[in-house]
């Protein structure tokens, strides 16, 4: 049934269902001498360059509870919010919180998801990959006794024994995600503080959004005003939570934000003089929606669609390099005030264990590190009269020590990925060892980043 599918030299999807319809998959690949891209089934795939797109959105089964050890098995269809949904029967979740975009779990690892306290690597153990020659290995992370990616003197693909580096942001392309295998905590709720403030008072003083469980801001150029969000700690039994009449109200505001967010970059290109009132209608909203919100326990995890996010741009800074990175968007701002109608999104994260659980296309090189979104350049209908403009903004943040985040795309393959992310060749050594004849490309990027050592 596969070859006579592949026969119509189109793009084929196929849905497994399970560990033994992947293994067909990859075998009738191989023989047909055809290309897989595979993805978790929510993000907004690239299909160039590929004969075959496998999508695990079938595959959504909880696997297995480990109480002694504080560990949860998911296959790699599931979204992080049915995940989350699932062990609070277990009275448990994952150490990961704040803004998070709603990913599949094979997603999420893939590109390295980054929530508002830090990323997806703080919270995997393990994964149960399939090999292009059909193996299926359980990965995980090296140990302080081990050299990174284990490796014998010779390497081959049986001597290898690769680590979750190559796998957590390794784009999809050095095996298939079947389950993945998480650290638990015990489940809580949080409680928000929010305000607004000058920009300068927050920057000067970063370290306090890491204060408590998670902290970000909405930073609005033009009016060179934040809104700031700190969450604590409160325990289950001893939360508040928010009534539904402040909770729809609540909805209404943040309805009524999403319908301006959407408009602002159009009603600023065509009126420019509208672009500082459309920012105070923004900024206005979310402070409305907030003031439902403040002095109620929610859930830690605040969960938006994975379109949403990927509408933007994504990028790791030092946390030190945040004041001059303000300074110089400001400036920016200044010059296309036009295309800044709506906030930038900034948070600061805390990387835990770094030295062995830093993947080798990991954005972040620090132990402390902000993140900076924005949707400035979202609007496909008039992005054409502005992608120099995009290559000048990303420069500023690249000149100050800045790296695109894999996980707000597709992303663009780009010559200087090498000069950018130091582990690069040693990624693309671990990917000729694992995928000798290069039968998975990567649904996350437009273009190939594959270069043979």
């Amino acid at each position: 049934m596969l070859s006579t599918e592949f026969a119509v030299n189109r793009v084929q999807t196929f849905h497994p269902r399970d560990q033994g319809d992947i293994l067909k998959i990859i075998y009738e690949a191989k023989e047909n001498g055809l290309k897989v891209k595979y993805y978790g089934g929510s993000f907004p795939v690239n299909k160039e360059g590929a004969d075959i797109i496998v999508s695990l959105d079938s595959m959504r089964r909880f696997v297995f509870y480990d109480p002694e050890e504080q560990t949860v098995t998911f296959e790699g269809g599931v979204t992080l919010a049915e995940m989350l949904q699932n062990m609070e029967s277990l009275n448990s979740t994952l150490e990961l919180y704040g803004i998070i975009p709603n990913m599949t779990i094979a997603d999420a690892i893939s590109v390295g998801l980054v929530a508002s306290n830090g990323t997806i690597a703080n919270c995997l153990k393990s994964c149960q990959v399939l090999h292009s020659n059909g193996a299926v290995i359980e990965w995980v992370w090296p140990c302080s006794r081990e050299i990174p990616d284990r490796i014998s003197t010779v390497p081959t693909e049986r001597s290898f024994a690769p680590t979750l580096q190559a796998m957590v942001c390794g784009l999809g392309v050095v095996g298939i995600i079947n389950t993945a295998t998480f650290k638990c905590i015990p489940i809580h709720l949080a409680q928000e503080i929010i305000y607004d403030c000058p920009v300068n008072d927050v920057i000067k003083n970063w370290q306090q959004l890491l204060e408590g469980l998670y902290g970000y801001m909405y930073w609005y150029p033009l009016l060179d005003k934040v809104i700031v969000k700190r969450a604590s700690s409160v325990r289950l039994h001893l939360g508040h939570l928010q009534p539904w009449w402040r909770k729809c109200l609540e909805t209404f505001y943040w309805s009524m934000h999403w319908l301006v967010n959407r408009a602002s970059p159009y009603l600023a290109w065509y009126f420019p003089s509208l672009t500082k009132k459309l920012s105070q209608m923004q900024f206005n909203l979310i402070m409305k929606a907030s003031s439902y919100r403040m002095q109620h326990s929610f859930q830690p995890q605040l969960f938006i669609s994975v379109g949403s996010h990927c509408r933007g741009m994504k990028w790791f800074l030092p946390a030190e390099k945040l004041q001059n990175v303000v300074e110089d968007i400001r400036n920016w701002a200044e010059l296309h005030f036009y295309l800044c109608s709506t906030p930038i999104l900034i948070a600061v994260q805390t990387h835990q264990a770094l030295a062995f659980h830093q993947p080798f296309l990991c954005p972040y090189t620090e132990k402390k590190t902000c993140t900076l979104w924005t949707d400035w350049f979202s609007s496909r209908s008039i992005i054409s009269g502005y992608c120099a403009t995009m290559a000048e903004f990303e420069a500023l943040l690249q000149k100050n020590g800045g790296r695109k985040c894999w996980s707000a795309g597709p992303v663009y393959a780009s010559p200087l990925i090498g000069q950018m992310y130091p582990g690069f060749r040693q990624w693309c050594e671990k990917r000729t060892i694992l995928d000798p004849v290069t039968l998975f490309r990567s649904a996350y990027v437009v273009g190939d980043l594959f270069v043979k050592s």
